[in-house]
C-alpha cells in the first residue's frame, strides 16, 4: 500500500465533510500518511452553484500543493448532486491530483479516465460486499477500503463490527485492503494488520488533532468521552452515531419510538447538522458524528504525534 500511494506509513486520514482543509491534509502528508480533502474543505458556508463548488475545491487543492510535495487525495463524489461528478473528475485530472476516492460508484468510464491519467484510485464501499469488491478490482482500483460498523459518519447498513468485516474478503480479492472503523490507537492498527489489512483508514482520531479545524469544544468532548456515551440512531438510508448533543438526543428518541428513517433524516439535517455541531460547536442544533474508537483518545495531539503513535 505504501508503494502504491508513495507514502511512508499505511495510514489514511478520512475525508470528513467540513472538517478538512489544506493545512490538515498537508500535515498528514508531511507526517508520512495520506490526507484527504473532503466536501466543503476549508469552507464555512454552503456553495451557491456548481461553479463555486469546483472553484473552492480547485483552490484548496492548489493550497495543499503549495504546502507539500507529497501525495494527497480527494473524493470525486462531493455532494448528492451527481451532475458534479464528471466535472470533478475533469478537475482532478487537470490539477493532477495524486489519489482519488470512489465511494462505491464503480463507474467504468471514470475509472478508465483516472487510470489513463496515472491517478491512483482507492475504492471505499459504503456497504462492503464481495461482488462489488471484485468489480472494483476488475475496473482497476488500486486499494480497497472495508468499513465496519464501528466507524463515525455514515455507517454501513449491516451491523458488522470492523474486525469481523475483513473475514469475507481476505484471500478472496487481490487488492490491498485497508480497514476503516474504530481505528484510533496502535493496538487497533496492529489487530487490523494481524487480521489481513495492509493499512488503516482513520477519521475520529484526526478530528482530535491540533491541525483539524473542528471546534475545540468538539475535540475536548471526544477526549472526555468513551464509546458508551454515543447515541446510535436510524436515518435514511443508513445509521448514524453521535455524541449526545440536543439534536442527537432528539434523533435517538425518534429512532427508539419507531419514527420513520425519512422523518429522522429531516430532523438530522445531515450536511448542515454536521457543520453546526462539528465545525461551529453548536450542540443544540448540530450533531457530532464520531466512531467507537473515541475510547482510546485521551488527549489532543498534533498530526505528527498521532501518526507516530499509530505506527509505534
Amino acid at each position: 500500500m505504501t508503494q502504491i500511494l508513495n507514502i511512508k506509513h499505511p495510514i489514511v486520514q478520512a475525508p470528513m465533510s467540513w472538517l478538512t482543509d489544506a493545512h490538515l491534509v498537508a500535515s498528514v502528508a508531511e507526517a508520512g500518511g495520506l490526507g484527504f480533502l473532503a466536501p466543503h474543505a476549508g469552507q464555512t458556508t454552503d456553495p451557491t452553484s456548481n461553479e463555486e463548488v469546483l472553484d473552492r475545491m480547485r483552490n484548496e487543492i492548489r493550497k495543499v500543493k503549495a504546502l507539500t510535495d507529497k501525495p494527497f487525495g480527494v473524493p470525486f463524489i462531493v455532494s448528492y448532486n451527481f451532475a458534479l461528478i464528471p466535472l470533478m473528475v475533469d478537475l482532478f485530472i487537470e490539477e493532477r491530483v495524486p489519489v482519488v476516492l470512489d465511494n462505491g460508484l464503480l463507474d467504468p468510464q471514470i475509472y478508465a479516465k483516472f487510470k489513463q491519467a496515472g491517478i491512483k484510485i482507492i475504492c471505499r464501499l459504503p456497504n462492503p460486499n464481495l461482488a462489488d469488491a471484485l468489480k472494483a478490482q476488475e475496473l482497476g482500483a488500486d486499494i480497497l477500503v472495508l468499513t465496519g460498523f464501528d466507524e463515525g459518519g455514515t455507517l454501513p447498513m449491516k451491523e458488522i463490527g470492523s474486525f469481523n468485516v475483513l473475514a469475507e474478503f481476505v484471500g478472496k480479492v487481490d487488492l490491498p485492503i485497508m480497514l476503516a472503523g474504530g481505528i484510533a490507537d496502535k493496538k487497533s492498527v496492529q489487530v487490523a494488520q494481524t487480521l489481513g489489512a495492509e493499512g488503516v483508514w482513520v477519521g475520529t482520531a484526526f478530528i482530535a488533532t491540533k491541525e483539524c479545524r473542528a471546534s475545540e469544544k468538539v475535540k475536548q468532548w471526544i477526549v472526555d468521552s468513551t464509546a458508551n456515551d454515543l447515541l446510535l440512531f436510524r436515518t435514511e438510508p443508513y445509521y448514524y452515531r453521535s455524541l449526545p448533543t440536543e439534536l442527537a438526543k432528539q434523533c435517538f428518541q425518534m429512532s427508539e419510538s419507531g419514527a420513520s428513517r425519512a422523518d429522522i433524516a429531516k430532523v438530522m439535517n445531515a450536511g448542515t447538522g454536521m457543520r453546526l455541531g462539528m465545525l461551529e460547536g453548536d450542540f443544540d442544533n448540530g450533531y457530532v458524528s464520531v466512531g467507537n474508537g473515541i475510547s482510546a483518545i485521551d488527549r489532543i495531539k498534533s498530526v505528527q504525534e498521532l501518526i507516530d503513535e499509530l505506527m509505534n
